[in-house]
């Protein structure tokens, strides 16, 4: 999951929970609300009932209807009372009509709340208290239908839940604009990584966010690190080979030399071996100077690195007079790293130069994959040797010589990028023509 995904899932998931908990609480403090202000005004009207009640001469207890609300005498108005007492006699409003409502009895100074079924199948909301008043102790209740309240309030619920849904709705589209904004910012890291590996710059820019920084810096030290790394081994090899000139000139004399002229079968040996070293030594000098001096991990431009690469290979066989003819792709650029590119066609053009009369052509195409094809006027393969080099598994340099190093580091190269390597007769200079196939 990318991390724009997870911010806005992650913001998605806050907002739908803080405005779930807002509706919850919102629905649960307005109910709360309305029931504590219709039992207040339930407890006054408890009182005005209480100062309308008188005992008569001979203790029965009396309402005077004129002191109360006229609501309390519409029959199913929706507004009760009722009291009781302790020896069961009950005052009842008329507007209960002919019926009673189950109304516990309460010592005096007690109190108590509550919903209930009333009349006409209403819901009640019930406050009851104790009173003791002129020696008699009975409960007062009164309770008032809720039932049009509630639909005011389901109403509210919904115009709330809609209110908090547009809410939402909001606020996460200005979350995502934010959010996409801010990833923006990081679509510059994005540039500079595709030019770094284009080899357009040497490291990526710290003109980034804050919290990004401190990831750029350490790649480019990263990547520093390794670029000085892989020109001092580049360049260490090149010494090593130039430093072990001296040594294998002296050593090749002595094998001149008349001691070992009684030995034909060591001095042999050690003549083969002293060649092998020549050649890996040889090999790792004109690498060093086939690399030139790019950018390390850049991609291959085959218009700016085919002319020095050209240029090397004429200087190292100056004697012959090559006319090496090449073809690449107009657009240069190609989708491979410049290092590997530099090493696979030099140790292709430096075989063909090395066997070619006067004639080199290299052809680079680049369509659904990067084709090469190098060939000379040399003198070529047998049909025995080309089949060897095309057998599965075989070391080149143990199969032909001549061809030999050079071509097994460049087949090793091309197996690791998944590759093809083929080689064949050139059809029109007559010599071996090599033809690599690389998948982009």
């Amino acid at each position: 999951m990318s991390l724009g995904q997870q911010l806005r899932l992650g913001l998605g998931a806050g907002l739908v929970l803080l405005f779930g908990l807002v509706w919850w609480g919102g629905i649960q403090a307005i109910h709360s609300l309305t029931e504590h202000f219709v039992a207040s005004r339930l407890e006054h009207d408890a009182e005005s009932v209480l100062a309308a009640m008188r005992l008569d001469d001979s203790g029965r207890p009396q309402v005077r209807w004129r002191r109360i609300d006229a609501i309390y005498n519409q029959p199913l108005s929706g507004h009760y009372y009722q009291i009781n007492f302790r020896d069961g006699e009950q005052v009842v409003s008329r507007s209960q009509w002919d019926q009673r409502l189950e109304i516990p009895a309460f010592d005096p100074g007690t109190r108590g709340q509550w919903r209930m079924p009333g009349p006409a199948g209403q819901e009640l909301l019930v406050w009851a208290a104790g009173y003791n008043k002129q020696g008699k102790i009975f409960s007062i209740a009164v309770a008032e239908d809720m039932t049009p309240l509630n639909q005011r309030l389901t109403q509210f619920e919904w115009w709330f839940v809609a209110l908090i849904l547009v809410g939402t709705l909001l606020l996460f589209a200005g979350q995502q604009l934010i959010v996409r904004a801010a990833l923006v910012r990081l679509e510059r890291v994005r540039e500079e990584m595709a030019r770094l590996e284009r080899g357009e710059v040497r490291a990526l820019t710290t003109q980034v966010p804050t919290e990004v920084a401190p990831l750029v810096v350490q790649f480019n030290h990263l990547l520093g690190l390794f670029q000085q790394r892989l020109e001092h081994s580049r360049k260490g090899l090149g010494n090593l080979s130039h430093a072990f000139k001296g040594p294998i000139n002296l050593l090749q004399q002595q094998l001149e030399s008349d001691e070992l002229a009684a030995h034909p079968e060591l001095k042999a040996a050690m003549q083969q071996q002293l060649s092998r070293i020549r050649q890996l030594m040889e090999r790792e000098m004109k690498r060093a100077r086939l690399a030139g001096s790019g950018i390390s991990g850049g991609r291959f431009n085959a218009g700016r690195e085919m002319p020095a690469l050209l240029r090397v290979l004429r200087q190292i066989y100056h004697e012959k007079q090559l006319a090496i003819e090449t073809r690449v792709p107009e657009a240069g650029q190609l989708a491979v790293d410049r290092e590997d590119m530099l090493e696979l066609l030099g140790n292709l053009l430096d075989n063909a130069c090395k066997w070619a009369r006067g004639r080199v052509r290299c052809v680079i195409a680049q369509h659904d994959a990067l084709v090469i094809e190098v060939e000379d006027d040399g003198p070529g393969v047998s049909a025995e040797a080309l089949a060897r080099l095309t057998g599965r598994g075989v070391r080149i340099d143990e199969s032909v010589d001549g061809h030999g190093l050079g071509l097994a580091i460049t087949k090793d190269m091309v197996q690791l990028y998944g590759g093809g390597i083929e080689f064949m007769p050139a059809p029109e200079l007559g010599g071996l023509k090599v033809r690599v196939t690389l998948p982009l």
